[in-house]
């Protein structure tokens, strides 16, 4: 067969005022295969309209930050008035969180020994703001319905307390944070101060500022030992950033293997510079946590994985550069006068000079999220794009169900292959089924189905106009069966609509 017949996917309105014109997406779905998931079903639950969201933000507060900081701080306006986009702003939580989680026994400059700041919600009052404007013992931002525990405006609020400066730990636990914060690390709860901040019902999304890749190691292993590991011939290499490289990935040279990027310059010669075509995360060593295990525990904290987002604004995968560099302390293992270190060349540059290092494993992570992952520059002076788009991500998870790969109908080419159907109470328990047309064969009167482009997803968006007969207060179920096209469909013009 050439198509493969999409699940159904129950989606719920309360009438036609519930949906202002569009169907929202069930955000209930059990399986996979709609936005987020690559299997052939969507299977869908049954839940009330839902428009809560719980946003944490991940904010790199290493050094050379301060410019891409000061940048999110001006554009915060634009990512909360994106947010308030009819129907209007949903009922948020927004939390902000460091990537600083220590590193070592302490020895390295900036990193404690115990835990950094454990991914504990950043709540505080920073840089040029005295007062955060959160009602006391809040730790993040709430409002839910318009009714706010902080006073003044969100995006001023949100500022104050992301001004994180970038006295950081230097080598960056994006991930570990993450899951900390969390409570999705296997180490139990999440911090007390973090509290309350998943809703069960709730949309997740996390944010990620930073312009380093993570180098989350794994307990116990000794990546950032400063006693035994000190030079280029040391088992780990010279105390350096660029153990996170060397470990966290494996790069292809450009003979189809996949092996460390080298510490080594060739000929010992520290103008020499190395690139690599294609890197990956290193997940199969063991040295830092794994990408899959760490998105596997983020989705695990919803029933359907769906209802997960990731956005990460960052350097991108490539290029791939290792650079040399003269020892910062002496260094002759390698028999010569002076043994270079490795460094990681920048992956992009702002003209206001800020810079980020290729982001491998951040990527990675952003792509195991599907429809729902979304890859954003840092290198730019402006990023109020960027945050633009990050709250359209938001805003879509409330939209119609994004869909890719869909058949065409066989009794009518010009459309889609679908069967939409809306299932009213009759309020003595039973349902009364009716079919749903498209909007095409209706002209457009409702209820009736369309796809429609969606910004934020390589795919279409299923809209479903509402039925004006139905009153308000009448439960109503709006189901649709889509047929997808195979990947190896043998001619997918001729069989695909989309």
């Amino acid at each position: 067969m050439r198509n493969l017949r999409w699940g159904l996917v129950a989606l719920v309105m309360t009438g036609a005022a519930a949906c202002g014109g569009k169907m929202l997406s069930s955000p209930g779905g059990t399986g996979v295969g709609g936005a987020g998931g690559n299997s052939n079903r969507w299977v869908g639950s049954v839940q009330p309209l839902n428009r809560n969201v719980d946003i944490l933000f991940l904010i790199d507060d290493s050094s050379s930050m301060r410019l891409a900081q000061d940048n999110l701080r001006r554009s915060l306006p634009t990512f909360m008035t994106r947010l308030q986009d009819p129907p209007g702003l949903p009922n948020i939580h927004i939390a902000v969180v460091s990537q600083d989680m220590g590193a070592g026994d302490g020895s390295i400059s900036g990193c404690d020994s115990t835990g950094g700041k454990n991914g504990i919600f950043q709540y505080t009052a920073r840089g040029t703001c005295t007062a955060t404007g959160l009602q006391a013992g809040a730790t993040y931002i709430s409002n839910i319905g318009g009714v706010a525990n902080y006073t003044g405006n969100a995006a001023d609020v949100f500022a104050c307390i992301a001004a994180l400066g970038e006295s950081g730990c230097g080598y960056e636990h994006q991930f570990a944070a993450i899951l900390r914060a969390l409570g999705a690390d296997g180490r139990g709860a999440a911090p007390a101060e973090n509290q309350d901040f998943l809703r069960p019902d709730a949309y997740l999304v996390i944010i990620m500022l930073t312009n380093e890749d993570d180098c989350s190691a794994t307990t116990g292993v000794p990546l950032f030992d400063t006693a035994t590991n000190t030079n280029a011939q040391s088992q780990l290499g010279p105390p350096s950033n660029f153990r996170c490289n060397e470990f966290g990935h494996l790069c292809d040279p450009g003979n189809g293997s996949f092996v460390h990027p080298s510490r080594f310059a060739p000929n010992n010669d520290v103008t020499q510079m190395v690139s690599y075509p294609t890197c990956r995360s290193n997940d199969t060593e063991g040295y830092l946590l794994s990408v899959a295990d760490t998105a596997s525990r983020i989705k695990a904290l919803k029933a359907d994985p769906s209802q997960v987002a990731v956005v990460s604004i960052q350097g991108p995968p490539a290029p791939y550069t290792v650079t040399w560099k003269n020892p910062s302390t002496s260094d002759t293992s390698c028999g010569a006068a002076s043994c270079p270190w490795a460094v990681i060349a920048h992956a992009c540059t702002a003209s206001d000079g800020s810079f980020a290092d290729p982001g491998v494993r951040t990527s990675e992570f952003v792509r195991a999220f599907g429809n729902h992952g979304l890859e954003l520059p840092i290198c730019s002076d402006n990023l109020a794009p960027s945050l633009d788009r990050a709250a359209s991500m938001v805003n879509s998870l409330f939209g119609p169900p994004c869909l890719t790969s869909l058949g065409r109908d066989p009794a009518n080419p010009t459309q889609a292959d679908c069967k939409v159907t809306e299932r009213v109470s009759n309020g003595t328990g039973g349902l009364t089924n009716k079919k749903v047309p498209s909007c095409a064969e209706s002209g457009g009167i409702p209820p009736c189905w369309q796809l429609t482009a969606q910004q934020v997803c390589n795919g279409v968006a299923l809209d479903v106009l509402p039925d004006p007969n139905v009153s308000a207060s009448t439960a109503t179920t709006v189901t649709y069966d889509c047929a997808k096209c195979s990947p190896t469909d043998p001619d997918p013009v001729a069989d695909c609509i989309f």
